[in-house]
């Protein structure tokens, strides 16, 4: 192995663990962005198995798919990165990188129900 492999061995690791973290702040603020779009339909909010078939409704309800698809893109990306960490954790040369792709990865989770409950609280 080289110098440079050496040096930058488990880097893709953080980058996915970092990706996953972007991908769960993205998923939220979609997902919300959908949710004050039903909000703002005139009358009570409605559940989500009777919004109306207006393009508002569609537009929310867009807005809405979309943010749980992110949702799901996040929680692979988290998946990879602390399988990831754990195998560049046990190597010598890449314990620092695995570690940081650990720590990201297993930190996706708490900060979708941190911004979930942020969003449910308002």
């Amino acid at each position: 192995m080289s110098q440079r492999e050496q040096q930058t061995e488990g880097r893709w690791a953080v980058v996915v663990g970092a990706a996953a973290v972007v991908a769960t702040t993205v998923a939220s603020g979609v997902l919300f962005k959908g949710y004050l779009a039903l909000a703002r339909i005139p009358g009570p909010i409605p559940r989500l198995d009777e919004i109306p078939e207006t393009a508002a409704g569609q537009a929310a309800k867009s807005w809405m798919v979309t943010g749980v698809g992110l949702y799901v893109l996040a929680a692979v990306l988290a998946v990879v990165a602390v399988a990831a960490g754990i195998h560049f954790a046990r190597r010598p040369l890449g314990y620092s990188r695995g570690v940081w792709a650990l720590a990201l990865g297993a930190c996706t989770p708490v900060l979708a129900i941190m911004l979930l409950s942020g969003m449910g609280a308002t």
